[in-house]
């Protein structure tokens, strides 16, 4: 039981701080191309781009213009 209410209350906190709301434009890591987890993300423009590992986003931060986005097919 204590499970299920910590899950409820996790996706609860996910949605209250916008983070269902934006869909990230990207399904795979622009910078390893695996497949990118949504507790990785920055904003780029106005879109939300998701990574793979904390060290990708660390390594997108530092210079978002050597790395290609590629959109959701």
């Amino acid at each position: 039981m204590k499970t299920l209410l910590t899950l409820v209350a996790f996706t609860a906190s996910l949605t209250l701080n916008g983070l269902a709301a934006d869909a990230p434009v990207n399904s795979e890591c622009p910078v390893c191309h695996k497949d990118a987890r949504l507790i990785f993300r920055s904003t780029v423009a106005g879109k939300r781009v998701i990574f793979a590992t904390a060290e990708c986003k660390e390594k997108f931060d530092k210079s978002p213009n050597k790395f290609q986005v590629k959109p959701k097919s």
